[in-house]
């Protein structure tokens, strides 16, 4: 015999492993078929109830659910109490068990013990599919006038379900709502309310109908504040809160886009705002409910402001959770209220030093909201003193918002290099990739501030030689930019700063192990940079930069070898290291037309064009002066296919979309072995140059954009080449076609088949055009791993009269983690060409809170219909792992 609920409970607690909970279980579910299968009526309401238990512990309980049918249709008060609480338990809303049950739903509602009524209405309110509801809707619609409150509450929710899953039935409880709303007992009335909020949201139409209902709202809501104590309403000193939310709630949405019904309840509104504590979650839930109200309504500005008074006062709380929903709502009233908003600048910036780090988050974000030109000043101040002290997420958020309020507020820009300083020296390595760019723009555009910037960076420099690396970065490149400037004003003011004390940082620097390889490449680039500003210490240069000609990095080697090197063609080094000139930030924008293109192209390569021009010139003038044979042409295909800038167009004939993908593999994975073997031979032809002219080492040709500019110029002839090769092909492929259509022997036969061909091709190019157009209106997601997202966006268009497509590539980052080292390459097969733009920065910020931008133009090089195919290769390190992976882009539906 099975045992009673009580033991089997004692049972599974007394088991020390989930084995012998499983016997205990596996035992009495037997003991419950055998049972179930002699028709043991007496002991069926105790089975249940132990079904009910063994459900909650996650072991199968199917079998009794037909047992709670035969309960609920047995006549006793307690089978059906006990069947019903199985049924909405044990059933789940889709299975037909539950449509069984129907009639006897109907059955109990049509039943005189209202107790019964009850538990079948509770059964539906729970568990009632969309059929049942909708057949047993004119019951629900009876009961909801019956004279029992008790009866009507239940009916009422159980007609809130129905409209959530019938909506059609609206109409046939609208009539309703104001009797329920007119009642005496509180409980009939929050149930009208809620079936009022279901009617609203599933019709917005039937707003204007409720309007009628605000005086009498308005009134009760009154009535309930101004009312003494009650004992059958009062909780914790509040008369009937759930009633007062709940008017409030529907005041909301009646309330708004109606300035009428919004004056109307203007008066309430104030008072309930005014007179509310904040000691009390029930008081705080009433006041905050009435500050959204205002805050949707169309309230006038007074009204407002005492909303506004009123979430200052829930941050000056102790409770939390107040406080995260007063600084969401502020944040959702700066652009209306932002006057307010400032006379609680204290209060808000408190919360800044709140333990709650979500708080923190919320209380930044109000403090940006709120900066304008007059109060900058001070709230970046309130933000640089909590920097110190945040963890090293939340650092990251402080030194971006204040460098965006540097940018976007700055009353000066004294007060903007001062601030951009703090920024780098406190922020450390949380920082924008952008300060940089921003804090060298800023020296460049003031001359007149250029040597205090220069003096404030040495001296911090000397008196802490080892901060963070952003700093040192920054501080190298200005120095080596304008220290000349230092040097010569610093002599006049009396404070006199020499370049061997210069010279000496920088080397103390270099040799420190605290200094990261990426920051010692700025420290050479501005020693060579020294050398053309201030004369008379190339020796000295010379000696500082001379080891790291050996040097493990081979960037920092490649750095050191050149710049050694430029120490002997003075004609090249001044050209080369000339001063920056300023930089001006502008928007990408990508355009189809030729001319914009054009624009766009002199803003990202036509510079790098003409530069690598003027080298590539003083590279021949040294050849021929020193009677070094020119190697463009043993270079010239190492060189493209490193650079990706292949234009072979000898293959005339259309490749598939597999040759295509193949070569793309190789470049990246294949074809590594070969480049190697190819560029030792390229070194050593160069090295046997070098013998035969006296030892010189002229490596000038990588490294330093020299052997980009190489591959550029090699490039352009063979782009020369190609376009002759093409003119000549095209005119080849005219002569044949006249020939065909002067064939006038066709037979009709052969013409019904060009036909067909013809309507073939035409029906392809219109699918084509039509894919082309939806990818054009649409991102593609071609890399999604990690939390970092790249997606790309094509256009069709000309650049300089060639077939072009472009492409803006968003890369961002939706982990908890910061994304460094980024890096992004892109290859293309031989008939095509490809120019990538240089990322926005190099570190995607988490939780999605920034992007980098690069853009793409790919040329195709050839006259042929050409299917696009793009490899990537993707380079950055998460959570200090670092990860190369190569990534296929071939389901572009792009032909031109």
């Amino acid at each position: 015999m099975s045992m009673q609920v009580r033991d089997l409970i004692k049972a599974v607690r007394g088991c020390k492993t989930q084995q012998k909970i499983r016997e205990v279980i596996t035992r009495e579910s037997a003991l419950i078929r055998n049972s179930f299968r002699k028709e043991d009526k007496i002991n069926r309401p105790r089975n249940i109830y132990k079904l009910i238990y063994i459900h909650m512990l996650g072991f199968p309980s199917e079998f009794g659910q037909l047992e709670c049918l035969k309960l609920i249709a047995s006549p006793s008060y307690i089978g059906k109490r006990i069947g019903y609480l199985g049924l909405s338990i044990l059933v789940k809303e889709n299975q037909e068990v539950l449509f069984m049950s129907t009639n006897i739903i109907r059955n109990d509602l049509s039943s005189e013990d209202r107790y019964i009524v009850g538990l079948a209405l509770a059964a539906l309110g729970n568990i009632g599919s969309s059929e049942m509801l909708r057949d047993l809707a004119p019951e629900i619609e009876k009961l909801m006038e019956s004279e029992s409150s008790y009866l009507k509450k239940k009916a009422t929710l159980v007609a809130i379900r129905t409209i959530r899953l019938v909506p059609e039935s609206v109409d046939r409880f609208i009539g309703k709502v104001r009797t329920l709303i007119g009642e005496k007992n509180h409980g009939v009335v929050l149930t009208g309310l809620q079936l009022v909020l279901s009617i609203v949201k599933t019709e917005p139409e039937t707003i204007v109908k409720f309007r009628k209902l605000v005086p009498g709202l308005v009134r009760m809501l009154k009535s309930l504040i101004n009312s003494g104590y009650s004992s059958e309403y009062d909780f914790r000193g509040t008369a009937d809160p759930f009633l007062q939310y709940n008017i409030l709630r529907l005041l909301r949405y009646l309330g708004e886009g109606s300035k009428k019904s919004s004056k109307l309840m203007a008066d309430i509104l104030t008072q309930v705002g005014t007179s509310g504590g904040i000691t009390k979650n029930v008081e705080i839930a009433i006041l905050y409910e009435a500050v959204l109200t205002i805050l949707s309504i169309e309230s006038d500005s007074k009204l407002r402001v005492t909303a506004i008074n009123t979430l200052s006062r829930f941050l000056s709380g102790r409770h939390n959770n107040s406080k995260y929903v007063a600084l969401n709502t502020l944040l959702k009233a700066v652009n209306t209220e932002p006057k307010s908003l400032k006379r609680h600048r204290k209060v808000i910036v408190e919360c800044l030093k709140d333990q709650d780090i979500s708080i923190r988050r919320r209380a930044l974000d109000l403090v940006f909201g709120i900066m304008d030109k007059q109060n900058v000043e001070s709230l970046t101040q309130e933000l640089l003193d909590c920097l110190p002290k945040a963890e090293n997420e939340f650092r990251y958020d402080i030194t971006a918002k204040i460098c965006t309020a540097i940018e976007k507020f700055p009353p000066n820009d004294k007060w903007q290099i001062d601030t951009l300083i703090k920024v780098l020296t406190i922020g450390g390595q949380y920082i924008r990739d952008d300060v940089s760019s921003m804090m060298t723009s800023v020296i460049g555009r003031n001359p007149d501030l250029q040597y205090y910037t220069l003096k404030k960076l040495f001296n911090i420099l000397l008196n802490d030689r080892y901060r963070n690396q952003t700093f040192l970065q920054v501080s190298s490149w200005v120095i080596g930019e304008y220290g000349d400037i230092l040097m010569q004003k610093s002599e006049k003011d009396g404070e006199l700063i020499t370049t061997t004390q210069a010279l000496d940082l920088f080397q103390i620097l270099l040799e420190s192990s605290r200094t990261t390889d990426g920051t010692k490449y700025y420290i050479l680039t501005a020693l060579i940079k020294f050398s053309t500003r201030i004369e008379g210490h190339d020796e000295l240069i010379k000696k500082i930069i001379k080891p790291y000609r050996e040097h493990v990095n081979v960037e920092l080697q490649q750095r050191a070898c050149e710049f050694f090197l430029l120490f002997d063609y003075s004609e090249i080094r001044d050209p080369i290291l000339d001063r920056m000139p300023v930089f001006v930030e502008k928007e990408i924008e990508l355009e189809i037309e030729e001319e914009i293109s054009e624009n766009n192209n002199k803003g990202i390569n036509y510079n790098l064009q003409e530069n690598t021009h003027t080298i590539q010139n003083q590279i021949n003038n040294i050849q021929n002066i020193q009677n070094i044979p020119n190697v463009q042409n043993t270079q010239n295909t190492e060189m493209n296919e490193l650079l990706m800038l292949n234009t072979d167009t000898k293959k005339t004939q259309t490749q598939n979309k597999q040759d295509s993908l193949n070569f793309l593999k190789e470049i990246f994975n294949g074809s590594s072995s070969s480049n190697t073997n190819n560029m030792n031979n390229m070194n050593n032809n160069v090295n046997n140059n070098m013998n035969n002219n006296g030892g010189q080492d002229l490596g000038l040709d990588l490294g330093l954009g020299l052997g980009l500019g190489l591959g550029l110029g090699m490039n352009n002839q063979s782009q020369r080449q190609n376009q002759n090769q093409n003119k000549m092909q095209m005119q080849k492929q005219q002569n044949q076609n006249q020939t065909i259509n002067q064939n006038k022997n066709q037979n009709q036969n052969q013409r019904q088949v060009q036909n067909q061909s013809q309507n073939k091709s035409q029906n392809q190019n219109q699918n084509q055009n039509q894919n082309q157009s939806k990818v054009q209106n649409q991102p593609i997601i071609v890399y999604e791993k990690n939390g970092m997202k790249i997606e790309m966006n094509f256009k069709v268009g000309n650049i300089r009269g060639a077939p072009a497509v472009m492409s803006i590539i968003k890369t961002t980052n939706s982990s908890p983690l910061l994304i460094s080292n980024y890096l992004l390459q892109v290859a293309v097969p031989k008939t095509l060409k490809a120019q990538l733009s240089q990322p926005s920065g190099q570190n995607i910020p988490p939780n999605g809170n920034g992007s980098i931008n690069q853009q793409l133009q790919i040329i195709k090089m050839v006259n042929q219909k050409t299917q696009l195919a793009i490899l990537l290769r993707i380079n950055y390190v998460i959570n200090g792992q670092k990860i190369v992976e190569n990534k296929e882009v071939s389901n572009i539906p792009i032909i031109f």
